[in-house]
């Protein structure tokens, strides 16, 4: 629990209620239970569960246009923020991000499969969730934050750098015998 408590301290208040609520439904906490006593916000919101949207529940089309992405990446990464935090769906496929992306009167991607795993990939900002599902990252959390001022994202990014993947052992790493 220490290593917990180190390891978000130094996080804004809303990445650490983020980091929170992640954590309770990754261990399948029971939220508001007896034996516990954890309140967490509910997982689902006004969206849903059909109801209209508030002020604080935006539209993907209102929240796409506070957003601003500038990229296919980045717009994934939006569409997949918008579905774990507005919708409760921590897992998604690429059909849930194309069929977000037409609700929020977004041009249609060329390649939606390529469009995500370039997110998952080369930005990092999904990550494979299992049975073909994707996840948002904090990397892609801390973009989709920052947006749209760009200078943050540089920000974000820094602070979020990409995963390094081990090298395989191939016929370079061999040493020649002799």
């Amino acid at each position: 629990m220490r290593t917990a408590v180190t390891a978000l301290a130094g996080l804004p208040r809303e990445a650490q209620a983020r980091a929170a609520k992640w954590l309770i439904e990754s261990l399948n906490i029971p939220v508001g239970s007896g034996a516990t006593g954890v309140t967490a916000p509910a997982a689902t919101t006004g969206a849903a569960t059909g109801a209209r949207p508030t002020q604080d529940q935006p539209t993907p089309k209102a929240f796409m246009g506070q957003k601003h992405p500038s990229c296919d990446t980045e717009r994934i990464a939006c569409l997949a923020y918008f579905l774990t935090h507005h919708r409760g769906m921590q897992q998604f496929s690429t059909k849930d991000l194309k069929a977000l992306n037409t609700e929020a009167s977004q041009p249609p991607f060329s390649r939606p499969a390529t469009a995500v795993g370039n997110a998952t990939g080369a930005s990092q900002f999904l990550a494979a969730a299992g049975g073909g599902k994707k996840q948002i990252t904090v990397r892609g959390e801390a973009v989709v934050d920052a947006l749209p001022d760009r200078e943050a994202v540089k920000k974000a990014l820094r602070d979020n750098p990409m995963r390094r993947r081990g090298r395989r052992a191939g016929k370079k790493d061999q040493k020649p015998a002799g």
